[in-house]
């Protein structure tokens, strides 16, 4: 054993004198970008990941150079779900041979990851028109990972791979239209015709709605679906805030499965939400008689934006005028008003709606 040891001791140091090829740092190294998400619209499938910004030890990521998108076609049998991400003891073998495996389809420069930088993800389109011209829609899984790099050798570890069976989904649906309500906007539309590659008869069993700000102008860009319309070519959004425009468009989608297949996009629809709704008009006025004069009560009108109520006058043989421009209180009193006068109180909202006037004349008194 003693002879052994001066041995090991010389292996050890010759092993220490040999030159590896330099490692990047941790510190240097991009963490893996996830969560990645795929939909298909139309015949595109279109990534979306966060920004790469932090290494794998949590510090801030700087000389980013490229963003590479990696894809593997997977003969697909004719029903079922696409794989799940590999997850588990089996995830790196996966991942590894996903790596010799797929195709470089995009490289992205910094150039490139700004334009393509919506918010705080990037988004990314590749196209499937080959597989589209070829009939292999639907035949196929198709699987992506994205890496980043930084510098030239600093390269992440692949994203989780998910999948996407794509499908020849639905024409664009047609007349496409907005009817604004106080507090949401209701849109209705009609399906489309045929689906992308002329056949029919369609299946469109799902709609995918998509809102922006109008204020985003022409080129303002759509990003995850406002939500899903199941029940028909219809959806109601209860989300909007008064006093904006908004831009809807919707998508036709030839299943309800996830991860989503979505046809091309409807006209855009504008719905303007300024608020030219008034609010309900005053109920139970009654006039009581006082030694000096009349006074008006009602009940309160129960709007969440009220601003007010308006009385109105009308003497004898005579118009309507205003007596009290803008009343808080349901109750108002009118002092020496000539026998036979009517009045009529009115509900206001913030912006000034006006609802219509509840009436009672003098004679009604009890």
């Amino acid at each position: 054993m003693r002879r052994l040891l001066p041995l090991a001791l010389a292996l050890l140091a010759a092993a220490c004198g040999k030159k590896l090829p330099p490692l990047p740092p941790l510190e240097a190294i991009p963490a893996r970008p996830e969560p990645l998400t795929v939909t298909q619209q139309a015949t595109d499938v279109v990534l979306r990941f966060p920004f790469p910004r932090k290494t794998v030890t949590g510090a801030p990521l700087d000389g980013l150079t490229r963003v590479t998108v990696l894809r593997e076609l997977v003969p697909a049998p004719p029903t079922g779900a696409p794989p799940a991400p590999p997850e588990g003891p089996g995830r790196e073998r996966e991942e590894r041979l996903f790596l010799q495996r797929a195709e470089r389809v995009q490289r992205l420069g910094r150039a490139d990851l700004d334009e393509a930088t919506v918010g705080s993800d990037v988004v990314v389109r590749d196209s499937l028109y080959g597989l589209f011209v070829e009939r292999r829609l639907g035949r196929v899984f198709v699987r992506y990972a994205v890496t980043a790099t930084r510098d030239r050798k600093g390269t992440s570890d692949p994203s989780p791979i998910v999948s996407i069976r794509p499908l020849v989904p639905p024409g664009a649906p047609r007349e496409l239209t907005t009817t604004v309500e106080e507090g949401r906007v209701c849109l209705d539309w009609k399906e489309p015709v045929e689906m992308l590659d002329g056949s029919t008869p369609v299946s469109a069993p799902a709609y995918a709605v998509y809102r922006r700000d109008a204020a985003e102008g022409p080129d303002g860009v759509f990003e995850e679906p406002l939500g899903m319309a199941t029940h028909g070519p219809f959806f109601v959004d209860d989300s909007v805030a008064p006093g904006r425009k908004y831009v809807y468009t919707v998508r036709a989608a030839p299943a309800k499965t996830t991860p989503l297949v979505l046809g091309p996009p409807a006209e855009e629809a504008l719905a303007d939400t300024r608020d030219v709704f008034p609010p309900k008009a005053p109920e139970g006025l009654t006039l009581l008689a006082e030694p000096e004069g009349v006074r008006l009560v009602w009940n309160p009108v129960l709007s969440a934006d009220l601003g007010g109520y308006r009385v109105y006058r009308r003497p004898p043989g005579g118009g309507w005028s205003v007596a009290a421009p803008k009343v808080q209180e349901t109750t108002w009193f009118d002092g020496g008003a000539a026998p036979g006068t009517a009045w009529g109180v009115s509900a206001l909202d913030r912006e000034g709606n006006e609802s219509p006037r509840a009436e009672a004349a003098q004679e009604e008194r009890r």
